[in-house]
Order: C-alpha cells, then sequence, then structure tokens
C-alpha cells in the first residue's frame, strides 16, 4: 500500500499540468462525455481545469505529509503517549499529525505561487479565458496598468495567504500560543 501510494505521489509531481490537462480532457470529455470540452458556464466547465491544477500540488503535499508523519512517528514523544494508553490512530491524529502539518502548512500557502503561474497553460488547453491568459495578453501588448494590476493582485493573494498561515500555525501548534 504504502509503494502504491509512493508510486502515486512521484507520477503526481511529475506530470507536467498541461498534458494532464490532454489526458482528462481526452479521458472525460471526448471518450466518456462526463464533462464538456469547453465553456464557462456551469460548475461541470470548472472540474477538469480544477483537477488539473490541483493533482501535481496534491502528490507534492502527499510526499511532505507522509514524510512528516513518518518523522514524527520515529520521535519519544509517540512512545510516551503509546504508554499512556492512546490508541494508534489517537497517537497519529492527535500527536503526529500536528507536527506533520506545520510542514504541510508551510508548504500550502507557498505553493499557492505555482496554482497562479500554471493558470496560463491550463487555460490555453481547456479554452477559458482567466487570469492567466489575460496576463499574458497584456505583457504582449505592453498593457502596463492591466500587468500592475496582476502583480498587486498576486501580492495581496500571497500577503493574506502567509497571514492566514501565520494564524493556522498558532492553532495547530499550541507552544507558540504562549510566546
Amino acid at each position: 500500500m504504502r509503494s502504491a501510494l509512493s508510486a502515486w505521489e512521484l507520477v503526481a509531481v511529475s506530470t507536467p499540468s498541461f498534458w494532464l490537462g490532454i489526458v482528462l480532457l481526452t479521458v472525460f470529455s471526448f471518450r466518456l462525455q462526463w464533462f464538456p470540452v469547453a465553456g464557462t458556464e456551469g460548475v461541470q466547465t470548472l472540474v477538469l481545469p480544477a483537477v488539473t491544477l490541483a493533482l501535481p500540488i496534491a502528490g507534492v503535499l502527499a510526499q511532505v505529509l507522509r514524510e512528516g508523519l513518518e518523522t514524527a512517528l520515529a520521535e519519544p514523544f509517540v512512545v510516551t503517549a503509546r504508554a499512556r494508553g492512546l490508541s494508534r490512530i489517537a497517537v497519529r491524529v492527535r500527536h503526529a499529525f500536528r507536527h506533520a502539518a506545520i510542514a504541510l502548512l508551510t508548504l500550502s500557502g507557498w505553493l499557492t505561487g505555482t496554482l497562479l503561474g500554471g493558470t496560463v497553460l491550463v487555460e490555453k488547453v481547456f479554452a477559458r479565458p482567466g487570469i492567466g491568459a489575460l496576463t499574458l495578453q497584456s505583457v504582449n501588448t505592453k498593457d502596463m496598468p492591466v500587468v500592475m494590476g496582476v502583480v498587486l493582485l498576486a501580492a495581496l493573494v500571497f500577503v493574506v495567504i502567509s497571514q492566514v498561515t501565520d494564524l493556522l500555525y498558532l492553532v495547530i501548534d499550541p507552544r507558540l500560543r504562549k510566546g
């Protein structure tokens, strides 16, 4: 089971988003006809682009979480918690996951930039209008007010996510609240 999950993580991380988008379109739009090929109306048109952007990031986050859990479960506090009578699941959820979640949270905030950067290719593959295509068009036509607006919007998103991440650290790790 562990090797299968590790293989999935590796495939998810190393698959380029444009190729993943084409494969998803081929399978779920052309063959199965579950989702529309293109369009901007309805939630169904957002599913394949969202999955295309999310899978590589989910692979990275899964790798970090797995590594963090393995490291936390090797710590002495796990033996102490088990000696106090906590079940394996309780130790993993209450103690080990909290330790692993710190790195996961840090990386999640940083990966937001990957989402913003990856939208250009995904928008092209799925023929969707969006901020990536707008930015590319504005750069090509030297429309500086739009480019500056997009850059400021991206900076604002990073600042907000950074603040939310810092607040979530306090929720996850009670030791940080005492300082």
